[in-house]
């Protein structure tokens, strides 16, 4: 963790002891390396995953976490554990660490020189921060609270008092059972379904719309900006570089990967977070709604750009679902993308449900339920999706079929899409014959965009469009008879020698366990992978050319520009979102940029 490691040398040992600075430039983390190779990031656990002769020093951690904390404040005098015996422990466990990280190192593939780059930006990035409002974040905590309160007193109300708070699930249960509805869950994805479903007694929808809007309350991410924020208005470090093992970020503290995208109208947000700064949540929800729904849709606003500045967001238009097409060279789809950028030719989701049901895309109207069925098929049938998956991505749209009716859809959109359904079994055949046969290499994907994969000691590698690797540490094959498919993943049983499962240990949360994989998920990996690439590089060259890049998603990049230069950075940054590189060539990338008018 060698971000930890320039902290406490730059920030205490530089003033107080006057060592020279350190640079990122002169440090090379083993926690990076180690994510890049899907192990581990924990030290202990990354020791272990890879049988090291030595091991991290668990008893002197102990006593560290101990050491780390006043062993008295009494009096407002602050004691802390000094005695020689602990100190000299201590010490001991510090260089045990130090041995295990050289051990570590000697085991682990280096960065290349492009993903050193990318590592050097990630902490640039992580140490300059974004600007946080902090006054609309103050508020939005005080209007949740507010709801919480107002909320379990009228429920309280509506139950003749048998329910006392949203949180009590078997009093509210039991209560909902005595006005003739019996449920066996109240989860979030259960309320949701029973409110659409309608034909509730009136009290029990309101207790259950009380429940929804209430649970939403949660400050535990507003919690967390308030807690991480510094003097100066920024939060840092809420990126790791490689968090996931295809190569995306993950985020830490605060996850920022998962912001609500349908934010009401810029006007419209500024008149929300003005009453939330003011406490006037009956206002908010009087005007535009549940307030604590209208906050969750308004998260993004709290990031802000300093004064004098502002804050331009550029994102890629569906780059999965056109990277899987170019990878597949399924030609009609990356066709149907160009003349779309063009607003030549008609939308993805309604050509999609065109082919699907062999109907003219003209008759598709929008929104209409057609081009619903054609949206939730896109999103859940390219990576050997099936009933499951529709059925998922179907709630988040309103869409309910019956199985046999998404089965169908599934045989449908498969048949559109040959080139992408045989890239599935290209995938899988070529990763099952590397494992079986290591040292040599196996090809998949369409010429010229293709990828290989190859099994080197432990691991197996796939190698990328792009030139960058992705790793599955200590797989192996369950032998036996192939089937069209392969399940999704799961822990392997005796039942899968049969079925010809390649599984592997992959570092799940520095969860170390061993799943299984199959052709569309390696497919979704390399998808994952491919994109995360196109985003890196367009991250390195904006900042090459000045940008200040301060927030990132899987397909979205903000940057902070003075006022004045916003209309020629705007156009920049959407002209280098645009830019397809060599590797990628074919490869129709759309993107949108706009100021922020925050």
């Amino acid at each position: 963790n060698a971000p930890f490691e320039l902290e406490i040398w730059n920030q205490i040992m530089v003033p107080r002891y006057g060592w020279p600075p350190l640079k990122p430039e002169q440090t090379f983390c083993t926690m990076a390396m180690c994510y890049a190779m899907g192990l581990p990031g924990n030290l202990e656990d990354a020791a272990l995953a890879l049988g090291l002769p030595l091991l991290k020093d668990a008893e002197g951690r102990a006593l560290m976490l101990r050491m780390a904390r006043p062993r008295s404040t009494k009096g407002g005098v602050v004691t802390w554990w000094e005695e020689l015996e602990k100190l000299a422990r201590l010490y001991a466990y510090c260089q045990q660490d130090v041995r295990v990280e050289r051990e570590l190192h000697k085991r682990l593939v280096p960065l290349s020189d492009t993903e050193r780059r990318v590592w050097l930006l990630d902490y640039k990035i992580n140490q300059q921060g974004a600007a946080v409002d902090v006054a609309s974040v103050k508020g939005a905590i005080d209007v949740a609270e507010k709801v919480k309160q107002t909320g379990n007193e009228e429920l309280a109300k509506v139950t003749g008092g048998a329910v006392q708070a949203v949180t009590a699930v078997a009093a509210l249960k039991g209560w909902m059972e005595g006005q003739g509805v019996k449920v066996d869950s109240l989860a979030k994805q259960d309320v949701v379904d029973l409110l659409a479903a309608g034909g509730l007694p009136a009290p029990v929808e309101r207790a259950l719309f009380l429940r929804q809007e209430v649970g939403k309350a949660s400050t535990a991410k507003l919690d967390k900006l308030i807690e991480r924020v510094g003097e100066d208005g920024r939060i840092r470090q809420v990126y790791q570089y490689h968090g996931a093992a295809t190569g995306r970020w993950a985020g830490r503290a605060v996850q920022l990967h998962n912001l609500p995208r349908d934010m009401p109208p810029a006007e419209a947000v500024e008149r929300i977070l003005e009453h939330v700064r003011k406490g006037e949540h009956d206002a908010i929800d009087m005007i535009y709604g549940p307030p604590v729904t209208m906050i969750s849709k308004c998260l993004r606003a709290f990031f802000v750009a300093p004064e004098g500045k502002r804050l331009i967001s550029g994102d890629w238009s569906n780059v999965e679902g056109r990277g899987q097409a170019w990878f597949a060279g399924e030609e009609w789809k990356l066709e149907a993308f160009r003349k779309a950028d063009a607003k030549q030719g008609p939308g993805t989701y309604e050509l999609a449900y065109s082919r699907m049901f062999n109907v003219p895309v003209e008759s598709i109207g929008n929104p209409s339920h057609e081009r619903q069925i054609g949206k939730v098929s896109e999103l859940a049938f390219g990576y050997q999706g099936g009933v499951g998956s529709f059925h998922v991505m179907a709630k988040t749209y309103g869409v309910k079929v019956p199985d046999a009716e998404a089965d169908a859809f599934k045989t449908m959109w498969r048949a559109a899409h040959p080139r992408i359904t045989a890239a599935w079994r290209s995938i899988q055949t070529a990763a099952i014959n590397a494992v079986r046969s290591p040292g040599n290499t196996y090809t998949c994907g369409h010429p010229g965009r293709q990828a290989k994969f190859k099994m080197v000691g432990s691991f197996l590698w796939c190698l990328l469009p792009s030139g960058r690797a992705i790793c599955y540490p200590y797989p192996r094959l369950l032998e036996g008879e192939f089937g069209p498919q392969l399940t999704y993943m799961t822990v392997p049983g005796p039942e899968d020698e049969k079925k010809g499962k390649i599984i592997y240990d992959p570092r799940n949360s520095n969860n170390w366990a061993r799943i299984s994989t199959y052709g569309g998920s390696l497919f979704n990996n390399i998808i994952q992978a491919t994109c995360r690439d196109l985003l890196a590089l367009c991250m390195l060259s904006l900042d090459e050319k000045g940008a200040s890049i301060v927030l990132h998603t899987h397909d979205e990049i903000a940057i902070e520009v003075d006022q004045a230069k916003v209309p020629a950075a705007t156009k920049a940054m959407e002209a280098e979102m645009k830019f397809v590189p060599s590797w990628a060539a074919g490869l129709p990338l759309h993107a949108a940029c706009e100021a922020n008018g925050r």
